[in-house]
């Protein structure tokens, strides 16, 4: 993923509706609209911008009045590193995007935690204790860190959509998974 696409992504909205395509699956611009609480001009705009970039793709329409979309099907991965061969304008650039996408995820984090705090106590017990919140510190050469990263991500998918039961009562929690270096390798590597 280039510069470009990446600051495409990195738009608290773009990664809202992106989010809403793949729990809710294919929408129009009017349907996303309401959903967010957005004019549909500006929904129109954004889902656009995806489309430029890459990250979404026009859906079978089931009647030709209005445009349907829906994300590709292998998702938009943002890498987390800048490639050593970027120029230095795409360097800054890149590092620009990740800055920005970063603090959307951990502005989405605090506000997930401010709202857990806000109804901890008003939860049933069994949902109360559902809730873990801890950090610590883990060893690994690259090779187990990704192997470690990529299973909690499996481990995860088949809870990012919610269920179609409609006696379910399955509501959204937040998930919060960061593996986050500290120092760096002694091989410089």
């Amino acid at each position: 993923m280039g510069a470009a696409q990446l600051r495409a992504l990195a738009h608290p909205l773009r990664l809202q509706l992106l989010h809403l395509l793949h729990t809710d699956g294919p929408s129009t611009a009017s349907q996303l609209a309401r959903r967010v609480g957005e004019s549909r001009s500006s929904i129109s705009y954004h889902l656009r911008a995806l489309h430029r970039a890459g990250m979404l793709e026009e859906a079978e329409a089931p009647n030709r009045r209005e445009r349907w979309w829906q994300r590709i099907p292998e998702g938009p991965m943002i890498p987390n590193s800048v490639p050593p061969d970027a120029s230095e304008s795409e360097r800054l650039e890149l590092q620009a995007a990740h800055a920005q996408l970063e603090g959307i995820f951990v502005d989405r984090d605090a506000k997930a935690m401010q709202r857990w705090a806000e109804i901890r106590y008003d939860l049933p017990l069994d949902w109360q204790d559902t809730q873990w919140i801890s950090s610590m510190r883990i060893w690994g050469s690259v090779d187990q860190i990704r192997e470690f990263v990529a299973t909690v991500v499996d481990l995860a998918e088949p809870l990012t959509k919610p269920s179609g039961d409609a006696g379910s009562a399955s509501p959204a929690l937040h998930f919060v998974f960061r593996v986050l270096p500290q120092e760096l390798p002694d091989d410089g590597a």
